[in-house]
């Protein structure tokens, strides 16, 4: 029987063992509480592990939870418990107990609570539900050992020695384990406080950050800046650590340099506390022991204040440029000095100062920068930090960045006057800047940023303007030399002649262009179309003055006029060079630029009669530069005539194989052209003669061998310069009047001479209009020698060779 403590009596031994001293029922009934709970069904062993048949584990009690004996050495609970009801103290007792495992003796065990009790509350709460056969075992033992003492020991030493040498050493050591669970988890704690603070965080984006709060955040309130959602309050759900973005207007009143935002917040941490109590399922019977399950834990709420925590975003800012310029070469009296000028702040710093408006728009702080060009120099400059000392400045330039960063175009309004190279150099200066702007203090004071003078990019030049006038030598070419001699006189205007780096004057090129027309060219600006080149040469120059050009040889087939066109284009400089001389042409069709191409002309004045057996012949008149090696040559055509006899280039009648003479039929003299027949017929050609000079040319003179009517045709040939080949200058064309011989017979009176026809050909140069476009008609070979022969009526028939 269990004995209360002091003087109450004991149960018997629990798990398979019988009390070993039964004692009266009466005296039982002495010791029953006046009001005891009201009586269930009895637990029933569930499950546990045998330990060398000694069974160890839970109870299913009729509440349908896992019990645990709570009474080392108390007798088995077989009978039904009375209602679970909390306990802070479970009793101590002293009973007789025997059992299987060979254990008999007294068991006394004292009254328990506090740590204790609150340690096998959190055993039964976290592990006593376990349908695990060994961690029932395991949560048994460990209740035992919590109720380890004086009175407890020799019976729980017996026990757990039995358990151990029956395979329970790892059910001992789990015990033990977690029973240091237990302590850690329902030992003394402190007061929990937040893990961390809030804390404000700047985006690199100016106006935008986050707020980083700690696990049991419940609320955020910001002021000065306002969540995604658009609220200044954040309610925080889910107990976690977290962030949450927000954004600020800046500058909302106007420019400031600081902005603060602050952030409070609140916390609250709920945590488990285990009460030092258990669910006792009293025995109704008093010699069995009673039966204990979970209480379970509490949740006990720790609050605070979060913050408050601030930041502040500093917008003041350091702005710098840097300059390019679009227009390397500007151009002397039209063009215009500009530069790009692009401002930002370097990576990593204060961006732009900006504020956003209602309507989405973005508007930046100005910041004002100052331009200076200094030039002309006659040279490129030296990189340096500034300008030598004294440079000449050609202009100031003044731009307002009010579109953040960026390119900006600067542009100075006025046309540049003198050739020479000029750099900028550009500067931002906070004593400079806008009154709203320096008030604010956006930029730091005294601030000031410039960039380097005499860089190549923010360099642009105006180039050196050269004119000339040029001169031929000749006017007048002939045909064996056609040759043209220039002289060219430079002269520079308006500046400087612009050097290299060396010091060295910058080298012109200046093209010569030879143009050819039919007619004497008039002066204008460019060749009138249609007109084509027929040379160039180049003269490269790097002084003024008088300059030799070389010889232009033109080509043999040149006539009529040519003329000469000066121009510098920049395409033809050279290209490291290229636009630092301006582009220039003289005219066209300049007159001390022009030459006429002088080729001979010829008219002649034949004789007007001759009779038959008598020599005849031409007479030509040569004008104009005659070329070496001219040659006239002259042929007489008789005209055919129906009826008469065909004549050979030897003057002989043509015969057929009977021998008889061959005559002109009337239809073979219809369907030639007047040309053809005053061609048909060549009946002579004189050797040729040679030209040395301009003036009259005779002919030499040929016999009449027949009457009739014949012309004159002569020709002037030259020698080609480059293949010797004889080129026809000049032909005559057939049928003129002036070169018009009749041929009679003896007996017949002569007619007058044709003066007429002599004047004609002296007023119009000596070629009838009518055939002025005829083509050449080769008769007889140059230089060849004729024996001619000559008939005379005088006394009788004779022959003269």
């Amino acid at each position: 029987m269990k004995i209360p403590v002091p003087d109450a009596p004991r149960r018997g031994p629990r798990f398979g063992f019988l009390a070993s001293i039964v004692l009266l029922v009466g005296m039982l009934a002495t010791v029953m509480p006046a009001a005891a709970p009201s009586p269930a069904r009895a637990a029933s062993y569930s499950h546990g592990v045998s330990f060398g048949g000694w069974e160890v584990g839970a109870f299913l009690s009729s509440t349908g939870q896992l019990v645990y004996c709570v009474e080392p050495g108390a007798s088995e609970p077989r009978a039904a418990q009375n209602t679970p009801v909390p306990v802070g103290t479970l009793t101590g007792y002293t009973t007789q107990a025997r059992d299987e495992t060979g254990w008999n003796g007294t068991v006394s065990v004292g009254p328990m609570s506090g740590e204790s009790l609150r340690r096998m509350n959190w055993l039964l709460t976290k592990h006593g539900q376990s349908a695990d056969p060994g961690m029932a075992a395991v949560v048994q033992i460990a209740i035992w050992m919590l109720r380890y003492d004086s009175g407890t020991s020799p019976w729980l030493d017996h026990h757990f020695g039995w358990i151990a040498a029956h395979g329970g050493g790892d059910h001992l050591a789990h015990a033990r384990s977690l029973l240091a669970e237990a302590e850690a988890a329902t030992g003394p704690r402190s007061t929990p406080v937040p893990e961390a603070e809030l804390s404000l965080a700047l985006d690199a984006e100016q106006g935008r950050g986050r707020v980083d709060y700690p696990a049991g955040t419940t609320a955020i309130t910001l002021e000065g800046a306002v969540f995604e959602g658009g609220g200044a309050e954040l309610r925080v759900d889910g107990g976690a650590a977290g962030s949450a973005s927000w954004t600020t207007e800046l500058h909302a009143e106007g420019w400031q340099r600081e902005h603060r935002v602050t952030a409070t917040g609140e916390w609250n941490h709920v945590e488990e506390v285990w009460p030092a109590e258990v669910m006792l399922h009293s025995a109704t019977e008093a010699n069995q022991q009673d039966l204990g399950s979970m209480v379970g834990p509490l949740q006990d709420a720790h609050r605070a204040p979060l913050g408050p925590v601030s930041a502040v975003i500093d917008t003041r800012f350091a702005p710098v440029l840097s300059t390019r310029t679009d227009q390397p070469i500007v151009e002397r009296g039209t063009g215009r000095f500009s530069d790009l000028v692009t401002l930002s702040t370097l990576e990593g710093e204060t961006p732009w100062a900006s504020r956003r408006h209602a309507d989405g728009s973005v508007e930046y702080a100005p910041v004002v920068a100052e331009g200076v060009l200094y030039g002309p120099f006659s040279h490129p400059q030296a990189v340096a930090d500034h300008a030598p000392q004294g440079a000449p400045v050609a202009g100031r330039a003044r731009l307002i960045a009010d579109r953040g960063p960026g390119e900006y175009r600067a542009e100075i309004d006025a046309a540049p006057g003198e050739a020479g190279y000029y750099s900028w150099v550009w500067r931002i200066d906070e004593s400079e800047q806008r009154p709203e702007v320096r008030a604010a203090g956006l930029l730091p004071s005294g601030y000031g940023f410039a960039d380097r003078f005499g860089l190549p990019e923010e360099g642009q030049t105006v180039p050196s303007t050269l004119h000339w006038s040029t001169e031929l030598e000749s006017r007048e070419l002939a045909l064996d030399s056609l040759v043209l001699r220039d002289r060219l006189t430079a002269s520079l205007r308006h500046g400087a002649w612009l050097r290299d780096e060396n010091g060295s004057r910058i080298p012109a090129r200046i093209r010569l262009t030879v143009y050819g027309s039919a007619e004497e060219p008039v002066r204008a600006p460019q060749p009138p179309p249609g007109v084509g080149e027929i040379a160039r040469v180049f003269a490269d120059i790097d002084s003024t003055g008088e300059i030799e050009v070389a010889p232009i040889e033109l080509p043999f087939e040149t006539r009529g006029w040519v003329t000469v066109q000066a121009c510098l284009l920049s395409e033809e400089q050279s290209e490291e060079h290229r636009g630092l001389i301006a582009e220039w042409c003289d005219d066209f069709g300049v007159p001390s630029e022009t030459a006429r191409i002088s080729v001979p002309t010829v008219r002649t004045e034949a004789q007007p009669s001759a009779v038959v057996g008598e020599a005849f012949g031409d007479v030509a008149f040569v004008e104009g530069l005659v070329p070496a090696g001219a040659e006239l040559g002259f042929a007489y055509y008789l005209a055919p005539a129906a009826g008469e006899p065909k004549y050979d280039e030897r003057w002989e009648p043509r015969t057929d194989e009977n021998g008889e003479p061959v005559l002109w039929e009337e239809t073979e003299l219809a369907a030639m052209t007047e040309e053809e027949r005053c061609l048909a017929q060549p009946v002579a050609t004189t050797a040729r003669v040679e030209v040395r000079a301009a003036g009259r040319v005779s002919s030499p003179r040929i016999v009449a061998r027949s009457t009739g009517v014949g012309y004159w045709v002569e020709d002037l040939t030259m020698p080609h310069p480059e293949t010797g080949e004889r080129v026809e200058l000049h032909r005559g064309a057939c049928g003129l009047e002036n070169e018009r011989t009749e041929i009679l017979d003896q007996e017949r009176p002569l007619p007058a001479p044709n003066t007429s026809a002599a004047t004609e050909l002296s007023a119009t140069g000596g070629v009838d209009p009518r055939f002025a476009l005829l083509g050449v008609v080769p008769l007889a070979g140059a230089g060849l020698t004729m024996l001619l022969a000559a008939r005379r009526r005088s006394g009788g028939a004779g022959l003269r060779e």
